[in-house]
This record gives structure tokens, C-alpha cells and sequence, in this order.
């Protein structure tokens, strides 16, 4: 019984399920082992098997109250009164540690970097540029999370959730219902170009805390409401503005903490474009 259980939940991680939903899953999942193991516990106490049957009957109630507690967050929405594991989960595992001083110096160094790369890029008129839709697979996704784990180990993009601390995050959470993520919003790589790649007949995106060390990160499927092969057959096309986006991110958790759950990267690239010369590239 417990092999076939946790054969389905090891299933659960081959998708990309919200973590509300797998959260449910997981009570549904529990919820037939906990029946089970009070299966148990009622054969080896109808068998007189007395210690036994006493340990199962703890753990079947361990689970029963943890049960209750997720049910009532994950499914009602609220918490429980009954709920005294999670305050003192909360303090050990010590998830307010970026409402000290140094949070406030990081976030200013999320605000200054991306004013620099940006203009480092040159200034493009707004009447001339257009959202582009940007898809990543899987080699691209390896080299996006190296170069954002650099920049953040370089200081240059930050995790500081805008600056807010675990209730703020968890008011942000209640009001928008969308998670809120470690990587500051804005945050612009120093280095980034289009390139195309004639091989593979796209256009490859670049990053990088520089041109020499750039790595191929995207590469553009549309480009406003036409398909990039159609665009880039009439016009003259370059890379306005990038910012990294999504990753790591924190959902409101139980009695005013919060779950961090993990997430890839995903870009934001906005393209600039002009009629294309006759014989240009």
C-alpha cells in the first residue's frame, strides 16, 4: 500500500502543478495512507499485539492532526486555532531573516542596476518597440540559471522580494493571489543582445555579466502578434529591453509564515524594429 502511494506521489513531480493544487494532492495522497495505517492499527490491537499497536495509533494520530491542519489551510483557506507546530516552525527555520538592515542595502542595489543596464543598451522609442514572446528550452534554461546565479552571486541582481518582508508578502499574496518572487522585478542583466542563428534558423538570445562571458539563454517565437520567421523577413530586429523574471518564489503559509517553493527563470524581452533595407540581414 505505502509503495503504491508513494509511487504516485513521486509521479506528482514529473509536472508543473500550481502548489496550491499538489498540496491537495498531497492531503488526498496522506489521507488514504492515514486510512490505511488505522487499518493497521485496529488489526494489531484486535490481535492483542499491544506496543505495536500503540506506536501505530500515535503515528496514525501525528498524521491525523497534520491532516487537519493542511486541510484547513489548503482547502478552506484559513487556519486553525488548533494550529501551535507552525509559529515555532516558523522561528527555527528563522524565515524572517531578510527584514534586518541588510535587506535595505540590497534593495538599493536592485534599483541602481537596472537603470545602468538599460542605458548601457542605448534608449529605443516606445512608438517602435513591441513585447516579443520568448521561449527557453532546455539547454537555455541550464545557462539562464548559471548566469542569474552569478549576478546574484556578484550583487548585481538581488533576492530580496522588493523589499518586503514575510507579512508583507503574505498580504501581497492574499490581495493578488500570485506568488511573490525572491528576484527583485526589474532586474535587467548588465550584457544582452539578439543574434541570429542561422544554424537553427532563430533568434538566439544572449546574457551575460559581459559580452565575453554571454550565454544563450531564449530564443524569440513571436513577436507582438506575428510569428518571428514573418518578422524578421520585414523588419530589422533588436533586443530593446530584457529583464529575468519568475524563479524561487514565496506563497502565504499558515498563521502569518510563508512556503518557498522553486520555480525556472523566464525572460521579458521587448523588441525594437524598422522596415528592412533591401539586401540587409
Amino acid at each position: 500500500m505505502f509503495s503504491f502511494l508513494d509511487m504516485i506521489n513521486s509521479s506528482l513531480s514529473y509536472f508543473n502543478l500550481d502548489a496550491k493544487l499538489k498540496a491537495r494532492i498531497y492531503i488526498g495522497i496522506a489521507s488514504a495512507g492515514d486510512v490505511y495505517l488505522a487499518y493497521v492499527t485496529f488489526r494489531l490491537f484486535a490481535n492483542q499485539v499491544w506496543l505495536r499497536g500503540f506506536l501505530y495509533c500515535l503515528a496514525m494520530l501525528a498524521i491525523t492532526y497534520f491532516l487537519y491542519l493542511n486541510f484547513i489551510f489548503y482547502f478552506l483557506g484559513k487556519t486553525s486555532q488548533f494550529d501551535f507546530i507552525s509559529p515555532r516552525f516558523a522561528k527555527i527555520t528563522g524565515q524572517k531573516f531578510d527584514s534586518n538592515g541588510k535587506r535595505v542595502g540590497g534593495t538599493r542595489a536592485a534599483q541602481a542596476g537596472p537603470v545602468i543596464a538599460n542605458q548601457s543598451n542605448g534608449l529605443f522609442s516606445g512608438d517602435n518597440t513591441i513585447p516579443a514572446v520568448v521561449a527557453i528550452d532546455d539547454y537555455e534554461q541550464h545557462n539562464l540559471q548559471r548566469v542569474v546565479d552569478q549576478l546574484l552571486t556578484d550583487g548585481i541582481f538581488v533576492n530580496d522580494y522588493n523589499g518586503l518582508d514575510e507579512e508583507q508578502i503574505v498580504e501581497q499574496y492574499n490581495e493578488t493571489g500570485q506568488p511573490v518572487q525572491a528576484l527583485n522585478a526589474n532586474s535587467v542583466p548588465p550584457y544582452f543582445e539578439l543574434e541570429h542563428d542561422r544554424l537553427r534558423h532563430r533568434l538566439e538570445i544572449y546574457i551575460g555579466i559581459n559580452q565575453m562571458e554571454r550565454r544563450a539563454v531564449g530564443h524569440i517565437v513571436r513577436i507582438g502578434l506575428t510569428d518571428v520567421y514573418s518578422a524578421h523577413q520585414k523588419y530589422q530586429l533588436y533586443l530593446a529591453g530584457l529583464a529575468v523574471t519568475a524563479g524561487p518564489h514565496k506563497i502565504a503559509g499558515r498563521r502569518g509564515s510563508t512556503i518557498l517553493t522553486t520555480a525556472n527563470y523566464q525572460l521579458n524581452a521587448q523588441v525594437a524594429y524598422r522596415e528592412r533595407r533591401q539586401g540587409a540581414e
